[in-house]
């Protein structure tokens, strides 16, 4: 099995103006290791964190929040987008906002505006806005609501992070860097976003009681001057004790040094309710090792710690033909994919390990003829059902 090396060439990088009281561009040591089974502390800079670290009246740079919901009937995806990730000439006044869905029966939609500048309320309850599509938290952040309206597509609902968490990786020891240069963070790693729909121009009404994610990254510099490529995934497992979410993070930047993050945290019934906490949270550590079984299938192993009697946590999973295909105005492409057959051994406690179902998404990027961080299935064959 190979383990995954600490790679730690990076320096310190500088982006353009990191929003006062969050976290993203200080420097830490990792990796964090909570193994008390409590969630010891709440992070206080989730809700700064989503706010803009590039200022939309800056001269250069890029920003995007995106917020991924997937459900039996539907795979979507929104995008709040300032600038072009892919431009030496990106001004991120040229805001954008964009609607993708994939539905079963394979029909793909997508609509968007472009030439809208962002705005955002830097104040409880926080707020980005593009047009007239909202996404608004505030400080308990707990819900994370969107309202949208653009070109008949219209809708209201709510996402509640289940976790209290949020996810940065911290690539050479500065929070938020993915590769130098590029920040990245998962300010809902657990989503379930209910309480609302969406209706499409056809008339076509989805109601959502959906799982999703939301990934916000940003640059000064475009996305292919930073990364070769990388890969983002969110799973998630389900039991009638326990749900446990493991982040897992690579990237490749243009000198070839090659980066990873992970996190692990678990939401456990007590009482009434449901008790989330994290176990882990790193970057380039021996705590993860990665065994590609073939050309698709992976299975990553976490370890254990005193909390689970040094049991290690494992995730088999395959990965899937891509739910929908992003290219970005220099060819870069970003897949998105849906796993539904992901499988699990969790220990729980020192007593017992326990097998459960999983599911989750990736977000796969690779710049023009560069392989992908992971293989794709070979062709044929029907898109898994979304």
């Amino acid at each position: 099995m190979r383990v995954l090396r600490s790679l730690l060439a990076l320096a310190p990088a500088v982006a353009a103006e990191f929003i006062p009281g969050g976290s993203f561009g200080r420097t830490t040591i990792g990796p964090y290791n909570n193994c008390s089974g409590t969630l010891t502390t709440r992070p206080t800079d989730v809700a700064i964190d989503t706010l803009p670290n590039i200022n939309p009246n800056s001269p250069s740079g890029w920003e995007r929040w995106d917020l991924t919901i997937y459900q039996s009937d539907i795979f979507l995806n929104l995008r709040w987008l300032q600038g072009d990730p892919a431009s030496y000439n990106s001004v991120p006044a040229d805001g954008s906002f964009e609607v993708s869905a994939r539905f079963t029966n394979g029909t793909i939609f997508y609509t968007r505006i472009t030439g809208e500048k962002l705005t955002y309320t830097n104040s409880s309850p926080y707020s980005i806005t593009i047009g007239q599509n909202t996404l608004t938290w505030d400080d308990s952040q707990t819900w994370f609501n969107t309202t949208l309206n653009l070109n008949g597509v219209t809708g209201s609902f709510g996402t509640q992070s289940i976790m209290l968490d949020k996810f940065s990786p911290y690539a050479g020891w500065i929070i938020g860097q993915l590769t130098e240069g590029l920040f990245s963070g998962i300010p809902v790693t657990r989503g379930h976003t209910h309480v609302g729909s969406i209706q499409f121009p056809s008339g076509q009404t989805v109601n959502l009681t959906a799982q999703s994610v939301l990934l916000h990254m940003f640059a000064e510099q475009p996305v292919q001057s930073l990364a070769v490529n990388y890969g983002i995934r969110a799973f998630r497992s389900t039991g009638t004790t326990f749900g446990d979410t493991f982040i897992y993070e690579n990237s490749r930047a243009p000198n070839s040094s090659e980066y990873n993050a992970f996190f692990l945290g678990r939401a456990e019934i007590r009482g009434t309710e449901y008790v989330p906490y994290t176990f882990y949270a790193g970057t380039n550590s021996n705590l993860l090792s990665i065994n590609q079984i073939n050309r698709t299938s992976t299975e990553a192993q976490l370890a254990g710690c005193a909390n689970t009697d040094y049991v290690p946590f494992t995730w088999n999973y395959t990965l899937p033909l891509p739910a929908l295909e992003q290219f970005d105005s220099a060819g870069g492409k970003t897949t998105l994919y849906v796993f539904n057959n992901i499988s699990t051994a969790e220990p729980f406690g020192s007593e017992y390990v326990s097998y459960q179902g999983g599911t989750g998404i990736a977000y796969i990027y690779q710049t023009p003829g560069a392989a992908a961080i992971d293989q794709q299935p070979s062709s044929g064959g029907q898109p898994p059902e979304q």
